[in-house]
C-alpha cells in the first residue's frame, strides 16, 4: 500500500478523535432545555471516536498486510453506530422528547452485539459462510438506514407543524432548514461508505477524508444549533390542538373593536419586526388568546396571521426602500423584523413581483 494511504488514514484518525475532544468542551449553559442537547453532544462524541479509532487500527492493520478483508467489516459497524449516533442527533435537533438515554444505549447494545458476532464469525468460519453472513448484514445495514429515514421524515413533519403552528413565523422554520439536511446528507454519508469497502486505495483515502470533512461541518453545526436549542423546546411545550374557536370563528365575548384598536397599535410600535415570538406571547401583548387571534384573522381579515405579518413587513421595507434608496439591504432586514436574507428575497419577490435589487433601482429612477 502507497506510504500516503497510512499518512491519510493516521491523519483523518487523529483529526476525529481531536474533534470530539473539541465537542466534549463545548460550554453548554446549565438550562433544562439544553438536557437533550448534552446527550447529542456524546452521541457525537462516540461516533467521531468510533470513526477516529477505527481509522488508526486500520492503518496499523493495513500497514503489517494482515488482514485487508475487515475493511468491508469495519464499514458495516462503523457505518452503523454512525447512523444511529448521527439519528439520535438529528432528532434532539427536531424533536427531543423520542431522544432517551435508554433508547441510545439499548440501540447501541444490539449494534455492538452484532458487530462482534460479525468479528468473531470473521474469524472462526469458512470464508464462504462468513461471507454469506457478511450479505445478511449488508442487506440488515441498508434497512436500519431506511427505517431511521422513515423515522426522521415522520418527526420531521411533525416539527414542521409544531414550529408553525407555535411561532406562526414561516421564516424561523427557513432559518432552520440546515436541520433537514443535516439528517440527509448524513444519510449520504453512511450510503457511500459502501463505497470503502473496495479495496482500492485511492477509493478509501477519498471517502476516509470527505468523512472527515463532513464531521467537522457537523461539529460547526452542533456548536451553532445551541441558540436555535431552546426555541424549539419551547415549542414542545404546548401540545397541538385543533379547538372549536380556531374553527369556528372568535367567541362571542371577544370583543373585536378592542382588538382591532391593539393590532393598530402594535403595527404602528412597529412591533411586527420582533422576532423568535410565539403566536401566544403576541396574542397576550394584543390582549387576547391565540386561538382567538387566528380566528380573528380568517374570519375578518381574510388571511392567515403569518402570511398577514410578511406583507406589513414587506410594505414598511419598500417604504424604508423609499425613503432611502441607499439602504442597506441588512438595514431593511433588520428594521423590518427579518433574519434570513434568501427567504426575505423570496418573500418580497413574492409579493411585490419584483426583487429587491430592481425595486430599489426603481425608487432611485423615481427620485
Amino acid at each position: 500500500m502507497p506510504v500516503y494511504y497510512y499518512i491519510t488514514l493516521i491523519t483523518c484518525g487523529v483529526a476525529s478523535v481531536l474533534l470530539a475532544l473539541v465537542l466534549s468542551g463545548v460550554t453548554i449553559r446549565r438550562d433544562e432545555s439544553l438536557k437533550k442537547y448534552c446527550t447529542a453532544r456524546w452521541c457525537l462524541c462516540v461516533a467521531f471516536l468510533v470513526f477516529g479509532i477505527a481509522n488508526l487500527f486500520q492503518a496499523g492493520i493495513e500497514s503489517d498486510g494482515r488482514e485487508e478483508a475487515l475493511t468491508g467489516v469495519m464499514v458495516i459497524v462503523i457505518g452503523s453506530i454512525n447512523a444511529m449516533m448521527f439519528t439520535m442527533v438529528a432528532h434532539v435537533f427536531i424533536r427531543p422528547s423520542v431522544v432517551t438515554r435508554r433508547n441510545v444505549i439499548l440501540q447501541a447494545a444490539v449494534i455492538l452485539l452484532l458487530s462482534a458476532f460479525l468479528f468473531v464469525a470473521r474469524f472462526t468460519m469458512p470464508l464462504r459462510a462468513f461471507y454469506v453472513i457478511y450479505g445478511v448484514f449488508l442487506l440488515g445495514y441498508l434497512l436500519l438506514l431506511a427505517g431511521y429515514t422513515y423515522f426522521f421524515v415522520k418527526n420531521y413533519l411533525v416539527f414542521k407543524k409544531q414550529m408553525l403552528e407555535y411561532y406562526e413565523e414561516e421564516e424561523l422554520l427557513y432559518r432552520m432548514r440546515w436541520l433537514k439536511w443535516t439528517f440527509w446528507s448524513a444519510l449520504a454519508v453512511g450510503v457511500s461508505a459502501l463505497l470503502l469497502t473496495i479495496d482500492t486505495p485511492v477509493v478509501n483515502m477519498l471517502f476516509t477524508c470527505l468523512f472527515t470533512g463532513y464531521y467537522l461541518l457537523m461539529t460547526i453545526s452542533f456548536i451553532n444549533y445551541q441558540q436555535y436549542a431552546q426555541l424549539v423546546v419551547k415549542a414542545y411545550e404546548k401540545p397541538l390542538e385543533e379547538t372549536d374557536s380556531v374553527r369556528g370563528g372568535v367567541t362571542q365575548s371577544a370583543d373585536i373593536e378592542l382588538l382591532t384598536q391593539n393590532i393598530n397599535q402594535w403595527v404602528g410600535e412597529k412591533r411586527f419586526a420582533e422576532t423568535d415570538k410565539s403566536v401566544d406571547e403576541i396574542a397576550q401583548l394584543l390582549g387576547t388568546d391565540s386561538n382567538t387571534l387566528r380566528a380573528y384573522f380568517t374570519n375578518h381579515i381574510g388571511e392567515d396571521f403569518r402570511s398577514w405579518r410578511n406583507r406589513i413587513r414587506i410594505e414598511e421595507a419598500k417604504r424604508l426602500i423609499d425613503s432611502n434608496p441607499t439602504i442597506k439591504i441588512i438595514e431593511v432586514m433588520t428594521l423590518t423584523g427579518f433574519n434570513d436574507r434568501p427567504y426575505f428575497y423570496r418573500i418580497f419577490q413574492k409579493l411585490v413581483g419584483v426583487s429587491v435589487s430592481e425595486y430599489r433601482e426603481m425608487g432611485k429612477m423615481r427620485n
